[in-house]
């Protein structure tokens, strides 16, 4: 056993020897080299094609989205909400227009009604006073009267602007556009509707207060010729 590792520790030793005593050649060397480097460059080359499959690529914009078409139902969709804010604004103008005339009309009505309780009551300067304020009050619905025309008017347009829209958006395409549009258009007729049914009955009751009116006044006035001569007897008796 120990003749055994004399045996190669000399072998070994003659080994390296002989190593150091046989000169290398350069391309040995760059073979050696090129066999160490070779496993790396796989590697890298591997792992830059990896890397350069995990790069997102930017697809192409689908050309049918810059279409003629598409781009006109952009622009009506505009439109259409243009014109729904444009009839949102005179349906709440001409509202609101209504009710303050629908407010000067009830005003109206009762003066007249308690002019006309007081017909036969007053002298001629009361009446006179009551008949002012009357007339003032007249002057003021007339004025609300007009304000709520004018208003009236804008507003038909608007509502005509919104029908044009819808009917634009539907021919361009734009269903939804268009459905939104005639549905808002629907609503702000109703709306207004129900205003205008409130203010044609406080215009009824005016007219059933002035016919009141008349009809006492004119009772009045064929009272006082009999009361005139009821007293023209009395005192004839009396004399």
């Amino acid at each position: 056993m120990a003749a055994l590792r004399t045996w190669v520790s000399r072998s070994v030793t003659s080994l390296f020897r002989l190593r150091q005593c046989v000169p290398v050649p350069a391309n040995s060397r760059k073979r050696c080299l090129w066999e160490l480097l070779r496993p790396w460059h796989r590697a890298a080359v591997a792992g830059f094609g990896v890397a350069l499959c995990a790069v997102p690529i930017a697809q192409k914009s689908e050309p049918h989205s810059l279409s003629n078409e598409a781009l006109m139902r952009r622009a009506v969709s505009l439109v259409t909400d243009s014109t729904s804010t444009f009839l949102s604004q005179t349906t709440y103008a001409l509202i609101e227009a209504i009710t303050e005339y629908t407010k000067a009309v009830y005003t109206l009505v009762s003066l007249y009604r308690q002019y006309t309780n007081l017909l036969g009551k007053m002298n001629s300067q009361e009446e006179d006073e009551v008949w002012q304020v009357i007339i003032g009050a007249r002057v003021e619905m007339t004025s609300k009267q007009q304000e709520y025309l004018k208003l009236e008017t804008t507003w038909m347009t608007a509502v005509s602007l919104s029908e044009m829209a819808a009917e634009a958006a539907y021919q361009t395409g734009a269903d939804q556009a268009s459905i939104t549009a005639r549905n808002h258009v629907q609503l702000v007729k109703s709306q207004v509707q129900e205003v205008r049914q409130l203010c044609q009955k406080a215009e009824a009751k005016l007219a059933e207060a002035q016919t009141q009116e008349l009809r006492q006044r004119a009772q009045a006035g064929a009272d006082e010729p009999a009361e005139q001569e009821q007293a023209q007897e009395a005192y004839l008796r009396e004399d």
